[in-house]
């Protein structure tokens, strides 16, 4: 499914689901767009100038004013100047979603609090930033969920799960995903191949090979013929059709024709994608804030953009 908790593009990426987040320390949110020099990782902002210089091994979008960075080989957290606000030491890290960051040091994940300290003492095999007010993590192979003080909302019991949204989360048992509410109530039969959370009304499932967008009533709103999707964000989804993506609104209709490679959902009215050998940042008319192609010399590094999920 499009949902993985990791996904690497070569040349460019970028996060979603991002844009409602509150800044922290008062600051005022900023649009800073991650973007790939030969495998280092920097920022534009909204004018398609440098922000922050590309040295990264590897970035989070921002989130609450701090974004996830790599610097060899670990993970810290740095601010909209680019300076960093919590030394790199973590092993893996995510996002601060409602003031607390899943980080993992050595084998276990614990959650912290924007000044480096533990949220809650409990640990786990994995974890995902918190979404509507519930994060999932693993323990003993199986998926469940914990709420903002660190105790299980919902008892691990999935084969996979998704993030929560307007209530509804999806969670896999046996095969087949579904949707659960926050007391844990089947409200979608588990029937679907993969389920992706729900954004803007509409959550993106597989049915067979082909992806379609149901209702929060598990209604269909669009039909399944689309080989890949991500997300509605801005009114808008990135699909993807006879290998090239495109954009369609919440009835289906295309209102961006496929014809970019990779390209993945607006944030701050900007979508990321590539054509060809170059790199691009679009608005919702398809002009083109960003390009660039890439020329690097033979054996530099690809540098990783991690999909927060």
């Amino acid at each position: 499914m499009f949902s993985l908790s990791r996904r690497s593009f070569v040349q460019f990426a970028l996060a979603t689901g991002l844009a409602s987040q509150l800044p922290l320390h008062g600051e005022e949110a900023q649009v800073l767009l991650p973007v790939n020099n030969c495998g280092r990782w920097g920022f534009i902002n909204a004018k398609g100038t440098m922000a922050v210089a590309s040295r990264y091994e590897a970035v989070f979008t921002f989130a609450s004013s701090l974004a996830a960075v790599r610097m060899k080989g670990l993970w810290g957290y740095i601010d909209y100047s680019g300076g960093f606000v919590l030394p790199p030491k973590y092993d893996e890290a995510r996002n601060f979603h409602f003031g607390i960051s899943p980080v993992r040091m050595g084998r276990e994940w614990g959650f912290i609090r924007p000044d480096g300290e533990y949220a809650f003492t409990e640990r786990f095999e994995l974890a995902r930033s918190f979404q509507d007010e519930r994060a999932r993590v693993r323990i003993n192979g199986k998926w469940g969920y914990i709420g903002t003080a660190g105790k299980f909302t919902i008892e691990p019991k999935y084969d996979g799960a998704g993030g929560y949204s307007d209530g509804l989360a999806p969670v896999a048992l046996n095969g087949k995903w579904g949707y659960i509410d926050k007391r844990g109530q089947t409200v979608i039969p588990f029937q679907y191949t993969a389920a992706g959370s729900f954004s803007e009304g509409l959550a993106a499932v597989q049915i067979e090979d082909k992806w379609g967008f149901l209702r929060r009533d598990g209604s269909v709103a669009i039909r399944s013929e689309w080989e890949k999707t991500a997300e509605f964000s801005e009114g808008v989804c990135p699909v993807r059709k006879n290998k090239l993506w495109g954009c369609i609104n919440p009835s289906g209709s295309l209102v961006l024709e496929p014809s970019y490679s990779e390209l993945d959902s607006f944030i701050d009215g900007f979508a990321p994608a590539k054509q060809g050998d170059q790199s691009l940042y679009i608005d919702h008319r398809n002009h083109v804030l960003w390009r660039q192609t890439m020329q690097c010399p033979a054996g530099s590094p690809t540098g990783d953009y991690i999909k927060p999920s």
